[in-house]
């Protein structure tokens, strides 16, 4: 297992240590980002934030809709995420400490974040926007707006970007999507 998933469950971990134990068990923490000393993760339809050593976690988002897939930019300053405010699932960027999102996103397939170009400046994400086939592509979007650039594999799952944001290993399909 590799360092950044042994740092997320070591968080995760100690944040069931410090007294959430009794809320945890009815309510399951998923999908969680590390940024340096930062773990962003999905719990009750929101996202929190808590230190990679463990602690109290914060709650960065409180809104009806559920958010999900959240990944740190580069410089781990911003938060890209998947959200369900107004009935679809959109990308959206906001400040890695909590604040009000920006919506990248307004098609009515369902959209899921990624990860972030090296830059800073783009998200990759992962929709079935396309007929006739329905299978999801991957795109990437500036945090500027605009719209989405369609990148040149002809389906995708699970999905990263060389460090130099150049080359793409992904999986054509993969079962995780149906989280």
């Amino acid at each position: 297992m590799n360092r950044h998933y042994l740092r997320i469950l070591a968080a995760i971990s100690a944040v069931l240590t410090l007294g959430h134990a009794a809320r945890a068990q009815s309510h399951l923490m998923r999908l969680a980002d590390v940024h340096q000393d930062k773990v962003v993760f999905t719990y009750e339809g929101d996202l929190w934030l808590v230190p990679d050593q463990g602690g109290d976690a914060i709650r960065i988002t409180n809104d009806p809709g559920v958010e999900i897939w959240a990944k740190f930019s580069p410089d781990g300053q911003r938060l890209a995420f998947t959200a369900q405010y107004d009935g679809g699932a959109d990308i959206y960027v906001m400040d890695a400490r909590g604040g009000v999102p920006t919506r990248l996103t307004y098609h009515p397939a369902a959209d899921r974040v990624l990860d972030w170009y090296p830059d800073g400046k783009h998200v990759l994400f992962r929709s079935r926007r396309e007929y006739p086939m329905r299978a999801e592509m991957i795109y990437k979007i500036s945090i500027d707006g605009g719209m989405p650039v369609k990148l040149p594999v002809d389906r995708a799952g699970l999905t990263a970007l060389s460090p130099d944001g150049r080359s793409i290993a992904y999986n054509r399909m993969s079962r995780e999507s149906r989280t």
